[in-house]
């Protein structure tokens, strides 16, 4: 299986937004940190289902706060 752009990129969002390492994330998510560094570095083809799943609900409870530009 593999993420959307649009989870990777709010999943890379929020590591930054809350300053988490790989490993701490990978943690969080309860997946290796070999596939947290695989996912954050753009290589989501061939997830388990299990892993992408994982994602998402991390995602689900942990919702990035919309950023607006007042240019």
């Amino acid at each position: 299986m593999k993420i959307t752009n649009q989870q990777l990129e709010t999943l890379r969002i929020e590591r930054g937004r809350r300053n988490l390492t790989i490993s701490s994330l990978a943690q969080q998510l309860g997946v290796s940190r070999y596939t947290m560094a695989n996912v954050i570095n753009g290589k989501t083809d061939g997830l388990r289902s299990e892993t992408v799943k994982k994602i998402d609900s991390w995602l689900a409870t942990h919702p990035t706060k919309a950023v607006v530009n007042h240019d």
